[in-house]
């Protein structure tokens, strides 16, 4: 009897926990995230990886909209990305990683321009990554956060539009983080997040690095 309260109880600490145990079979699984993943022999797998898998799709369609709202379709453009690596290096941004790139496109069949998601690993909690609309004149049209990590109140603040107006609909060979205050006044200065100048160099050089690539899809350097 005693062995048995022992197990419910145990039973009932793993429940509290996120994780529990099939009836007929000893895999265990955690609950986390509204989905659950296996844990078994020291290995994790995703029971939801497709639904996962289509939210993350959703939130990029969105976040393509967001920067190109003009554009009335996405096309994928294939890329190399030894090429895009060799582009970025060139212009000392080695340190981001343009992962997708799509064509924007208007209802008319017209290409705008391109979106970029990118990712930065220097911010100050790790990795910031973005979706970026460049068109084809250069100029940018903004920025979606895909995913950040930083400090709540401060790097955080990287999402909201007062910084994102650093970029909107600006154009520059290279945009520069500036502490004075003076990016009001000149489009390639970006005026840095008081007490988080790390995210605001982070979102910059990923949005540099965008805006390099750009240029060599239109046959520049």
């Amino acid at each position: 009897m005693r062995h048995g309260r022992q197990t419910k109880q145990a039973q009932h600490a793993l429940l509290k926990a996120g994780i529990f145990r099939t009836p007929c079979r000893r895999d265990i699984f955690r609950r986390g995230a509204g989905h659950y993943r296996l844990l078994h022999t020291g290995k994790a797998k995703d029971l939801a990886g497709e639904p996962i898998a289509a939210q993350e799709e959703k939130t990029k369609q969105e976040a393509y909209k967001a920067v190109f709202k003009d554009a009335a379709k996405f096309d994928t453009v294939k890329l190399d990305q030894k090429d895009v690596a060799a582009v970025l290096k060139k212009n000392d941004l080695g340190q981001n990683t343009i992962s997708e790139v799509v064509k924007a496109v208007d209802k008319n069949g017209k290409e705008l321009g391109y979106v970029f998601s990118v990712t930065n690993p220097e911010g100050y909690g790790g990795d910031v990554s973005l979706s970026v609309g460049v068109r084809d004149d250069g100029t940018v049209n903004g920025y979606e956060t895909l995913s950040i990590s930083e400090t709540a109140g401060l790097g955080m603040k990287a999402k909201e539009p007062e910084f994102k107006s650093n970029f909107k609909n600006k154009k520059a060979d290279k945009f520069e983080v500036v502490k004075d205050g003076s990016g009001k006044n000149d489009d390639s200065k970006v005026d840095a997040i008081s007490g988080a100048t790390i995210t605001s160099r982070a979102v910059t050089s990923a949005v540099n690095s965008c805006v390099a690539y750009s240029k060599s899809l239109k046959g520049g350097n």
